[in-house]
């Protein structure tokens, strides 16, 4: 019997494993593969194409290439996305916090501490099922309702804050947290529902970051690309979750130790 801690620490030991990174990096599919190398490709091109080499270019560069390797991992199910979301979430909370969005900050603090509570989640969802991917679940209406329900309470409540702070474009910009509240617990506890959320956020982080880039010019080009490439990714992660077999793995991965 295994306790909390030690789910815990079998999760936190096999992301920060490199064989186990590099073993289920390789056991993608084709179609993963070449997803990731086109959305990999745009944001390189969009740096170069932005022609601002400052820091915040760079931050949003990094920021683009390990969110788009946590994203294809989530795709699959693969327990070490999280060793990349939690690289992710650090720097894009830092190019939020530079670009004054209120919502994305506190969303993006959010998804820092989620990781950790996802890795013991998915751990314990594998140990149960002796799989190498998380099993997919189906929403009841219980929970549809409690979820509808914590979005608009949150959501009033950021927007409140959002306005005394001075934030920007907060109509859209609180929309992130609530929405990243549910999509994230949904993620965390392996329920399909979640893709729902994700291709909300991703749609208004278009448009956010769209009239960033309007505003602030080409340094933050980079993370409008991000969003774009996102969004696609949202809708191809949707389509495997609600189609592939629970019980069901792309390729064997390696047993690491």
């Amino acid at each position: 019997m295994y306790t909390k801690l030690n789910i815990l620490g079998m999760g936190l030991k096999k992301c920060f494993n490199p064989k186990a990174v590099t073993g289920e990096l390789g056991s993608l599919s084709t179609k993963d593969y070449l997803l990731l190398a086109i959305l990999l490709a745009s944001q390189v091109v969009a740096f170069f194409l932005s022609a601002t080499f400052d820091s915040m270019s760079i931050l949003s560069l990094i920021v683009g290439i390990v969110t788009i390797v946590n994203l294809i991992l989530v795709n699959r199910g693969r327990l070490t996305n999280f060793t990349f979301g939690i690289v992710a979430t650090v720097f894009w909370l830092i190019v939020a916090v530079r670009s004054h969005l209120v919502g994305d900050v506190f969303s993006q603090s959010y998804y820092l501490v989620m990781q950790f509570i996802g890795i013991y989640a998915w751990q314990k969802d594998m140990l149960k099922t002796h799989g190498s991917e998380v099993t997919p679940k189906n929403m009841t209406l219980g929970k549809i309702i409690l979820a509808i329900l914590g979005f608009a309470i949150i959501y009033g409540l950021v927007l409140f804050t959002s306005h005394h702070l001075g934030g920007q474009q907060i109509v859209l910009d609180a929309t992130l947290l609530p929405l990243a509240i549910v999509s994230q617990l949904l993620m965390t506890y392996g329920y399909r529902s979640q893709w729902v959320g994700w291709i909300l956020i991703d749609f208004i982080n278009v448009i956010i970051w769209f009239n960033a880039w309007q505003s602030t010019g080409n340094s933050v080009f980079g993370m409008f690309i991000l969003q774009v490439a996102m969004l696609v990714n949202a809708f191809y992660g949707a389509y495997l979750w609600f189609t592939k077999d629970a019980s069901s793995d792309t390729k064997t991965i390696p047993v690491t130790k």
